[in-house]
């Protein structure tokens, strides 16, 4: 009899349970569905188990009694992530970005891991096509989601972000600036890291005694470029490579301004001929500097044969194409 009773409770218990299936694993998590947000589903497998979050791209389906409309609409929203995920990992640029670009509008004040997945890949499209203005605000949202300790959903592909200075290499600061703080001002930042970068790039530049590595050097950059006659105190040689290549940048584009234009045509040049694989974007754009001075020089074949140049190369480049 006692035999029978426990087996009956068991059969009751199981009958309860809620199924979660997951997309890269054949096993069904047998467990109880606690609560659901836009950072998760909440599960407890055990009465003794701490109870955890399962991100919804991750979520194939849920079975069981607890199953609700609300529900369904993140699981439809976790398929949508899990497509534009594996859209981006095959390089399919093109029907990657609008999932994510949606994604991220619904998730860019969430935490978890789907709302950080949303941030990296759509600031992986839009650095792809060169879309700097839009890049900034998802790479802020990468920057809050890497301060609270988050795990990419990524890692297959090389890091986004500069863990040292919480920079994106491939996000050299020469954006149009007035169209960065419009884009910005929907945006909700958290991490002391990523709002001290919220301000520099939302206030009046000027300069201040920044105590953050990765901050105080984006202002310094930001301000030589700003300030013909600023004088940089930055021990070039301690930096990494990217960060020469935009302070070198920042440099030429001073110079131009100081009326220094043999000393700026050699940096342009220098990077262009050095850095165009690591850098593409401020080659592209020290080649486009360099053809445009020819020109007014009066000198067309050698702005001609520069262009040519960097069609060849750089192709796909934004200046090119508005050119």
């Amino acid at each position: 009899m006692q035999r029978l009773f426990f087996l009956l409770f068991f059969c009751i218990s199981a009958a309860k349970a809620d199924v979660v299936l997951l997309r890269d694993s054949t096993l069904a998590i047998n467990c109880d569905v606690i609560s659901w947000s836009k950072e998760g589903l909440r599960i407890s497998r055990s009465e003794q188990a701490a109870q955890e979050v399962i991100p919804w791209h991750s979520i194939r389906d849920v079975e069981g009694e607890s199953v609700g409309v609300g529900l369904i609409a993140h699981l439809q929203r976790g398929e949508m992530l899990w497509r534009a995920k594996i859209r981006l990992l095959r390089g399919d640029i093109a029907l990657a970005a609008p999932l994510f670009r949606e994604m991220y509008l619904q998730l860019k004040s969430a935490d978890g891991e789907d709302a950080y997945l949303a941030s990296e890949g759509l600031l992986r499209c839009n650095l792809a096509i060169g879309n700097l203005e839009d890049s900034v605000g998802p790479w802020l949202s990468v920057v809050d989601h890497l301060q609270a300790n988050q795990k990419s959903q990524l890692q297959e592909l090389s890091p986004i972000v500069d863990t040292t200075t919480f920079l994106c290499p491939h996000l050299p600061p020469v954006w149009n600036g007035f169209v960065v703080h419009k884009k910005l001002k929907s945006l909700t930042v958290k991490s002391e890291v990523a709002r001290a970068y919220y301000e520099l790039l939302t206030s009046p530049i000027k300069k201040t005694a920044q105590p953050l590595s990765g901050p105080a050097f984006l202002q310094d950059v930001l301000f030589i470029m700003d300030s013909g006659d600023y004088t940089s105190t930055l021990e070039i040689e301690k930096l990494q490579e990217w960060q020469q290549v935009w302070f070198l940048y920042a440099q030429a584009i001073q110079l131009l301004t100081l009326d220094k234009q043999d000393e700026a045509l050699l940096k342009f040049a220098e990077i262009a001929a050095l850095h165009g694989k690591t850098q593409p974007w401020l080659a592209g754009a020290s080649m486009f500097a360099l053809s445009n001075t020819f020109t007014k020089a009066g000198k067309d074949k050698i702005s001609k044969n520069i262009m040519n140049e960097f069609s060849r190369v750089l192709q796909n480049h934004p200046l090119r194409k508005e050119r």
